[in-house]
């Protein structure tokens, strides 16, 4: 048998940095205590009694075929200025070290199932900031952000998987400042969205390239609340528009353009 992991561009899950997903009732039945151990053959037998793995597998290498293996993109999104830098586990795996607050990873494959997500403080390993659980499908492209609080310390955002033409440009808005008030959009100085509130994610609206200005008012006295006169878009991608911070500090709101994955990976 010829070991494709020694294949030369050969890409299979060894590579990933992701691990592998778990079934939902696997996931559910994570011990509390191991949330920076990786999940290994032992506890794989224990959750899964009927299959017997043999003492000289440690992981199970699952090639990576374009258009023939199902899989996911996925990113992490520091969005919680309560918190400084963050270490994130998944499934017990260290997949994001001192991730900075406003600051992205790069997309990361993933495998459609089910895992446990850990955020610590960077360098820490207990005391975990928050716990959560999120099922990943294929063939979408996700960004995880990190928003803090108990009960929902994580948003997923699904990027829309769309054609994109070259003499256009995408945007949508993305709010995640819990103590901003709900704001209206505009661009150019023409209302493009009103009413956008805490964690809610906007449809997406062709813009044309170039230059533009984008002001942010409150919904209910029109004051501005932010102002960003220069945005540059380019046609033929997609961007989502964060909205973020605290409105009651000293650096008040931010917003972040990331280009979104849509705009350039590949399945």
């Amino acid at each position: 048998m010829v070991d494709m992991r020694n294949i030369k561009g050969f890409e299979t899950s060894a590579d990933m940095r992701m691990p592998l997903p778990v079934t939902k009732e696997g996931v559910q039945q994570l011990s509390k205590e191991s949330l920076t151990d990786e999940i290994v053959n032992d506890t794989i037998t224990k959750m899964y009694p009927g299959i017997q793995l043999p003492d000289n597998v440690n992981v199970t290498v699952i090639p990576i075929i374009p258009g023939i293996t199902m899989f996911s993109y996925i990113r992490f999104f520091h969005a919680d200025p309560a918190q400084g830098a963050v270490d994130i586990y998944v499934n017990g795996r260290k997949v994001v070290n001192g991730l900075q607050y406003r600051h992205f990873t790069e997309y990361m494959k993933a495998f459609p199932g089910y895992y446990r997500v850990a955020v610590f403080r960077a360098g820490t390993k207990t005391d975990p900031l928050c716990v959560s659980y999120m099922n990943l499908i294929g063939y979408r492209i996700y960004t995880a952000v990190v928003i803090g609080g108990e009960n929902s310390c994580f948003q997923m955002i699904n990027d829309n998987r769309r054609y994109l033409q070259k003499d256009t440009a995408y945007v949508r808005f993305i709010q995640l400042s819990g103590n901003a008030p709900k704001m209206d959009v505009y661009v150019d100085d023409s209302l493009v969205l009103a009413d956008l509130n805490y964690k809610e994610v906007s449809r997406y609206m062709a813009v044309t390239p170039g230059e533009h200005n984008l002001k942010l008012r409150d919904y209910y006295s029109g004051a501005v609340i932010l102002e960003d006169p220069s945005m540059v878009l380019k046609g033929g991608n997609a961007y989502s528009i964060y909205v973020v911070g605290d409105m009651n500090d000293r650096v008040g709101l931010q917003v972040i353009i990331p280009l979104e994955g849509t705009s350039y990976l590949k399945f």
